[in-house]
């Protein structure tokens, strides 16, 4: 298991870069897919108490601000609170804290929960979840986008003498754990953490998450058009987005 101040190290390495990525629009899956597909899935949040778990720099925070939600955002790295604190577009709120333990934060104090591609940055995916469940309210939601399970066990395309992708490459699918990653443009590397489709499901229903929906994004021929840089994710699902809802005791 790699330890908490490792990630810490890696994430505070890489701060500005991803800062700067997502300043300048550079996440192009973010941005040309997965945005409208997390706005869908999350539904009208005027009014709503949400917390945004390993909210990164407030990017996703902001847009739920913006449409009327009481949002707090929390996240391990101070640097992404920093910016996420100069950077807000309305009354929400951000801290520094582990979305493994949630401290300070009380029980069952928010209607909606939202991890946008950060349960693959958690070392301790039970230990999120639980605490995911316990500020939320009973019947209150947690919509998480992550990486597919497929593409965090994949080993990138298998191309033909032309450089022609053929096709994607599966290894190792069953072999859970860390696995490193070099980000652009600094090269740094970053761990994620690799699981099962069965291991994300079985550790919801532990957590008193009952699965009401799943999705996995899809580009549509105009946005491939538009965003040639997601065309993949037209023959690869790279995505998935759960939705859930705390079980009402």
């Amino acid at each position: 298991m790699t330890d908490k101040e490792t990630l810490r190290a890696q994430w505070a390495a890489y701060a500005a870069d991803w800062i700067d990525r997502i300043r300048q629009d550079r996440d192009v899956s973010r941005v040309a897919l997965l945005d409208d597909a997390m706005l869908a899935a999350v539904g009208d949040v005027a009014g709503k108490r949400v917390i945004d778990l390993g909210c990164g720099e407030g990017r996703f925070g902001r847009m739920l601000a913006g449409r009327g939600a009481e949002v707090l955002g929390v996240d391990l790295q101070p640097l992404f609170i920093e910016h996420a604190t100069a950077s807000r577009v309305g009354a929400e709120k951000y801290l520094v804290g582990d979305m493994e333990e949630l401290e300070g934060i009380p029980d069952e104090a928010f209607d909606l929960a939202v991890s946008y591609l950060s349960l693959v940055d958690v070392p301790n995916l039970a230990a999120a979840l639980a605490q995911a469940a316990r500020v939320l309210r009973p019947g209150g939601r947690l919509v998480a986008c992550n990486l597919a399970p497929m593409a965090t066990a994949g080993s990138g395309w298998i191309r033909n003498g032309r450089g022609e992708k053929l096709h994607f490459e599966l290894d190792r699918y069953f072999d859970e754990g860390p696995r490193e990653y070099s980000f652009p443009p600094s090269r740094t590397r970053i761990t994620n953490f690799h699981r099962t489709q069965q291991t994300m499901v079985r550790a919801f229903a532990a957590a008193g998450l009952a699965l009401e929906d799943y999705a996995e994004p899809r580009p549509t021929p105009e946005q491939c058009r538009r965003w040639p840089d997601i065309a993949d994710i037209a023959r690869v699902p790279l995505f998935a987005i759960y939705s859930l809802r705390r079980h009402v005791r």
